[in-house]
């Protein structure tokens, strides 16, 4: 990312947080694993990883993860190419897993009653509170 000046003034700098939710890759059924992706790549569980410019973090939802930039980007113009590269990322430790990413945050049949699962790391007491 191109480096950004403080202090920032209005759409001088942007922030993007995109969450895809974790799926089976043959039934696409949610697989709450997004601890298991992060213990993977961190190699402990952590509500949040650096990676270059992107970072990836857990959800309320343990089937969510969301990459966001790791801090103000002063342009949108490269961020499509650094998330796909990192939704491919993503996507191989899923692959691993019989999972894959489904891109977006809801699911059209889930039952949240029956298999909503929240994050139960770090934050989780807020996690609890809020749902």
């Amino acid at each position: 990312m191109t480096e950004v000046r403080y202090p920032l003034h209005l759409f001088q700098a942007f922030g993007v947080e995109l969450e895809y939710m974790i799926v089976d890759a043959r039934t696409l059924m949610v697989r709450p694993i997004t601890d298991e992706v992060m213990h993977a790549v961190a190699g402990e569980y952590v509500s949040e990883f650096e990676m270059g410019s992107i970072a990836w973090s857990n959800e309320l939802a343990l089937h969510v993860i969301e990459l966001k930039t790791n801090g103000p980007a002063a342009s949108v113009a490269p961020l499509a190419e650094e998330f796909q590269d990192h939704v491919g990322r993503v996507n191989q430790v899923l692959a691993d897993r019989g999972a894959m990413l489904m891109p977006t945050a809801m699911h059209p049949t889930m039952d949240p009653l029956a298999e909503l699962k929240l994050w139960p790391h770090e934050y989780n007491a807020v996690y609890e509170a809020f749902n």
